[in-house]
């Protein structure tokens, strides 16, 4: 289903091409080479703003190693949501380390499951506690935090970890400038990342937070330095 767009796309520059002309069937594939190149996020990028984390709970579970290889960690988040039904709640991902700056294998983050509070925060349920304290999984409470935010919609791996590379270039680019961190009330010239976090609210589109406020809540880490 997410690809009959794009069927239904080239279909019609066929049939173009073949029953109103070449010119008209070439300027057809443009506008939808076009689509296509925004849609896997060539032609776009994420924007930077002023934000606010909304304060909730998380179940976490801390891992040491390079970033490319967490794929494991977001499986068994998602697993979690997927077997105790848990509608309410989203995957989270907590980076501590940037690459380039901490060797790779000692690099760490934090992945779990995130529910924003509605008023005062829920008890998760007794089987759901019991199953994330077996395998290792750890409860903290979050605050609202002041943040700079972004977004990103990607539909598959590719465009995912494209929009992830852009806004971590554009941030670090974007601290360097005495504008951008005027505009955000950044006065720290030596401001540096203790934490970035990652929301995948659905299969299609993720936020960035980057905490302003209360970033010491957000250090949640709590393993020892034993690499995975």
């Amino acid at each position: 289903m997410k690809c009959l767009m794009e069927l239904i796309l080239i279909g019609i520059d066929i049939f173009i091409f073949k029953y109103i002309g070449f010119y008209p069937g070439i300027i057809f594939l443009v506008v939808i080479s076009y689509i296509f190149l925004k849609k896997l996020g060539f032609l776009r990028k994420p924007g930077i703003f002023r934000g606010n984390f909304p304060e909730g709970v998380v179940f976490l579970k801390d891992y040491q190693g390079p970033f490319y290889k967490a794929n494991t960690a977001f499986k068994e988040a998602s697993n979690l949501i997927k077997t105790f039904q848990l509608k309410d709640y989203a995957i989270i991902a907590f980076y501590y380390d940037r690459p380039g700056e901490v060797e790779e294998s000692k690099l760490r983050y934090s992945v779990g499951i995130y529910k924003k509070n509605k008023g005062f925060p829920d008890k998760p349920s007794g089987d759901l506690e019991n199953h994330c304290k077996t395998n290792n999984y750890y409860y903290a409470e979050l605050p609202n935090s002041s943040s700079l935010y972004s977004f990103w919609e990607y539909s598959n791996a590719f465009t995912l970890m494209l929009g992830i590379k852009k806004f971590y270039t554009i941030l670090n680019n974007s601290l360097n400038d005495n504008d951008f961190r005027r505009t955000f009330k950044i006065q720290d010239k030596n401001f540096k990342i203790k934490v970035g976090v990652e929301v995948y609210e659905s299969e299609s589109k993720m936020e960035f937070f980057i905490p302003l406020m209360n970033t010491e809540k957000f250090l949640l880490y709590k393993k020892d330095t034993k690499t995975e």
